[in-house]
C-alpha cells in the first residue's frame, strides 16, 4: 500500500484540491506468459466524507499504469464501500479490479492513475499531483 499525493475536483468544488489517498495494488508475484494476470486494488480517503453515505454509496474505478515488459493502462472497476460510512470519517473503498493477458516476458510493474469516484450527489474526478511510483510488480515468465 502506498499513499500518494492527488489534486481532487468535483462539481461540489471545481477548483482542484490536494489530498493524500492511500491505493494499494496487488498482484501475483510472477505468472506464466499466457496466464491471465489479476490486479486487484482497494482505495482509502484520507480526508472526511462530508456526510453519512450507505454501504454502496461510493462507487469508483482508478487507472492502472503497467510498465516494464509491456507498457499500456487499464480500469480497475468494481470499487465501492461495503460499509456504511459516518460523516467526518474516511472512506475505505474495496473490490476493484482489471485483468490483463501476459504476452511478454519480464517485469511488469503498476501504479495507480487518475481516480475516478461517483456519490449519490455527485461526481469526483482525482488525478495524480505527479506521476506515481509503482505499488506492484509481476514476473511473467
Amino acid at each position: 500500500m502506498g499513499r500518494f499525493a492527488y489534486l481532487s475536483s468535483s462539481t461540489r468544488q471545481p477548483e482542484p484540491e490536494e489530498s493524500d489517498i492511500e491505493i494499494s495494488i496487488t498482484t501475483p508475484d510472477e505468472i506464466r506468459l499466457g496466464e491471465t494476470l489479476n490486479i486487484e486494488v482497494t482505495l482509502r480517503t484520507l480526508h472526511p466524507t462530508i456526510k453519512d453515505r450507505p454501504a454502496g454509496d461510493i462507487k469508483g474505478e482508478v487507472t492502472i499504469i503497467i510498465e516494464g515488459a509491456e507498457e499500456r493502462e487499464v480500469v480497475a472497476v468494481g470499487l465501492a464501500n461495503a460499509n456504511h460510512v459516518f460523516a467526518a470519517k474516511n472512506v475505505l473503498l474495496t473490490g476493484g479490479h482489471a485483468e490483463i493477458t501476459a504476452t511478454e516476458a519480464g517485469t511488469y510493474t503498476f501504479a495507480p492513475g487518475e481516480i475516478a469516484v461517483r456519490t449519490s450527489d455527485y461526481p469526483l474526478k482525482s488525478v495524480p499531483k505527479t506521476p506515481n511510483p509503482a505499488d506492484s510488480k509481476t514476473t511473467a515468465v
